[in-house]
């Protein structure tokens, strides 16, 4: 496997986020998150990972409080809880005070593994930070003040968009099909560091240390282990977040209002007038093909999760625009 970058190793800081998976999301039999937790604090122990910051929403625990056990085993493995609000609402389906209403309600769930924590770190949800200047600005300055450090992600590869197709290959015990998913998943998540570090390089002429992401989903938790062996072979340090904090690509906010759903590389390219592809895979259109079935795909299922953070936030859920490198 030929490296990552024509520069020398890549530094990339494993990130985590929304172990407890969004309410309306299936889970498959035989899975849960604590489930799911243990998988993925076992592939970061196997790979020597420590401090790896999750970054969850917290409104499943209100149905379930029994989900919130799966915070005490991650800060037992060595790793840190951080603030991600509590129904996962994108920023611009809501107003400014909504929003930080949502980070107040989830920093009282999470305070006493939080505060554990070495930083006080938080992550907009979809890395969106304000689809106006003045509600960026609003809820910024409030993040400031309450001593919020703000973490992006700078490499993403749309984990969360296999979790219908995974879904319905384990209902149907399709032995093949789950097994061409999670070949493709892995495969993804390795295509999405390569484009994601080209575009750095773009931007930078160097390779700025990532912020990589994957969420708590029944794949990403099947998965991880082997994308991490893929990382390594491809010549992949792995760093602390504080340490890929320290980088400036990640340490400045793009002086740019970014309404669509691109990450920290892509906004600095769009900053810069870089030319870079951002384009999703196509593998996502694909696997929807896989035993479909009326309300099982991912469309649907997505529907049915901003249903409900319409209904208990008063959020009004809109599709995001694309921006020009996403064409």
């Amino acid at each position: 496997m030929h490296p990552i970058s024509p520069l020398g190793p890549v530094k990339v800081a494993i990130s985590m986020d929304d172990m407890l998976m969004w309410r309306g999301s299936p889970v498959p039999k035989n899975y849960s998150s604590h489930s799911i937790a243990r998988a993925m604090t076992q592939a970061l122990t196997h790979h020597g990972a420590t401090d790896v910051y999750a970054f969850s929403n917290t409104a499943p625990a209100e149905d379930d409080p029994e989900l919130l056990r799966v915070f005490d085993h991650w800060v037992e493995q060595g790793h840190h809880i951080a603030n991600h609000t509590h129904h996962h609402a994108s920023i611009n389906w809501v107003d400014a005070p909504t929003y930080i209403g949502d980070i107040e309600r989830t920093e009282e769930i999470i305070a006493r593994w939080s505060s554990r924590a070495p930083k006080r770190y938080f992550r907009y949800c979809n890395d969106m930070w304000g689809d106006t200047a003045e509600k960026q600005a609003a809820v910024g300055t409030y993040l400031a003040r309450q001593g919020y450090t703000l973490v992006p992600v700078s490499v993403g590869f749309r984990d969360s968009r296999f979790l219908a197709a995974y879904w319905r290959m384990l209902k149907a015990d399709d032995r093949e099909g789950v097994a061409y998913l999670r070949r493709e998943f892995v495969n993804t998540a390795m295509h999405e560091l390569r484009l994601h570090a080209a575009n750095a390089r773009a931007v930078y002429g160097r390779d700025p240390a990532h912020i990589w992401l994957i969420h708590g989903t029944p794949l990403g938790g099947d998965c991880l282990d082997e994308i991490l062996d893929h990382f390594e072979a491809a010549s992949v340090q792995f760093v602390s977040l504080e340490e890929a904090m320290a980088d400036p690509m990640n340490a400045l906010v793009p002086p740019r209002v970014s309404p669509e759903f691109i990450h920290q590389v892509e906004k600095w390219a769009l900053v810069h007038g870089v030319p870079v592809d951002d384009r999703e895979p196509a593998i996502l259109e694909a696997i929807e093909k896989l035993h479909p079935a009326p309300g099982e795909s991912a469309a649907e299922i997505r529907a049915r999760q901003q249903a409900s953070i319409a209904e208990r936030l008063g959020a009004k859920p809109a599709p995001f625009p694309l921006a020009s490198i996403q064409r």
